[in-house]
């Protein structure tokens, strides 16, 4: 093979390699991939303040609220679960945010790594309400049987009920976009 017919051989190869690669449309990739960074940082500082608020109102609400030792304990078991539910929420979205994203393939990667954090997120989500629900549920049979308050401890059932549903409903929507999310990021590799 002479000199010419391998640069020729070369070119073709070069071209099939331009033909089959996507185009990627970088300046909107880095526009998305700030705007992902600003809303994580967004979610990440709203979780934590939650977490922290409904921390500070089991506080209250076990120092000022509590008639029996039993609300007392039940309110001092619920004080670290939002606080360290907000702290794992924030530090999740900060290694993601943190991430470095140069190059198009790193963007693609941050992409990627974001939708399968959500994922995590939401299933965590969903095991702490489902965990959550099952102590009410215990609260509330117990004041029931106690007490005869049925009324108010039925809608709050109800009530964290639907939030359940809720977040399952995401947690089970967003894993059924995984798959095609991942494949058009793939794609665009």
């Amino acid at each position: 093979m002479d000199k010419f017919e391998a640069d020729d051989q070369l070119a073709k190869w070069q071209q099939a390699f331009v033909q089959a690669t996507p185009k990627v449309d970088s300046a909107a990739l880095i526009a998305q991939t700030q705007k992902s960074r600003t809303k994580l940082k967004l979610k990440g500082l709203i979780d934590s303040f939650l977490g922290v608020v409904v921390t500070v109102f089991c506080i209250y609400a076990m120092l000022f609220e509590a008639k029996n030792t039993y609300e007392t304990i039940l309110f001092a078991l619920l004080v670290p679960i939002p606080l360290g539910f907000g702290i794992w929420s924030y530090r999740l979205r900060r290694k993601l945010w943190r991430a470095e994203t140069l190059d198009v393939n790193a963007m693609l990667n941050f992409k990627e790594s974001q939708l399968k954090h959500q994922i995590h997120y939401w299933h965590v989500s969903f095991i702490g309400c489902v965990v959550l629900w099952c102590a009410l549920l215990i609260v509330a049979l117990f004041n029931m049987v106690m007490f005869k308050t049925y009324s108010l401890w039925l809608i709050q059932l109800g009530v964290n009920g639907s939030i359940v549903l809720v977040v399952y409903i995401r947690y089970k929507k967003l894993k059924t976009q995984l798959a095609v999310a991942l494949e058009s990021i793939q794609a665009m590799r």
